[in-house]
């Protein structure tokens, strides 16, 4: 193992101990942001503790998917029912869009708010924020497939 992918698992390492040992307080921030977020006015129909459970699952598996444990085809899977729901729900695609926006930029301020003064070595944290954006880009695509999908079906 070389010095850079030792200091990158590190990171990474830190990274998700951080969400997992605070998801709840980045969860929190997240609601009352979706809840009262003008882009996002959908999500005030839809029970509150649903919401909050799929934001902190969310971060889970992003937590799963970083340590390997989760694959690109289960995020797919999870994602595409996401849309699937929120169709259902009559959330319009563009708010759950939006809302998954919303989680991505929460658990960064949160992360960056208590990271800030530990890093050293900014190509490694370049490396894991392109990681974590790769993550909420595919769950976003899958999320919109399903949505469409289900869109699909009512036609």
């Amino acid at each position: 193992m070389t010095l850079n992918s030792m200091k990158n698992t590190i990171l990474t390492n830190k990274f998700i101990k951080l969400i997992e040992e605070n998801h709840q307080q980045i969860v929190e921030r997240y609601m009352n942001d979706v809840l009262k977020n003008e882009n996002t006015t959908a999500y005030r129909n839809l029970d509150r503790q649903k919401v909050y459970e799929m934001g902190d699952d969310i971060y889970r598996e992003l937590s799963l998917w970083m340590t390997k444990s989760l694959k690109n085809d289960e995020i797919d899977i999870f994602y595409h029912k996401l849309g699937e729901l929120r169709l259902s729900q009559g959330v319009p695609a563009a708010q759950v869009f939006y809302a998954i926006v919303l989680l991505k930029r929460h658990m960064w301020f949160f992360v960056n708010e208590r990271m800030e003064n530990d890093i050293t070595d900014y190509k490694l944290v370049v490396d894991l924020i392109n990681r974590v954006l790769s993550f909420f880009d595919r769950a976003i695509f899958s999320m919109l497939a399903g949505y469409e999908k289900e869109m699909n079906k009512k036609w």
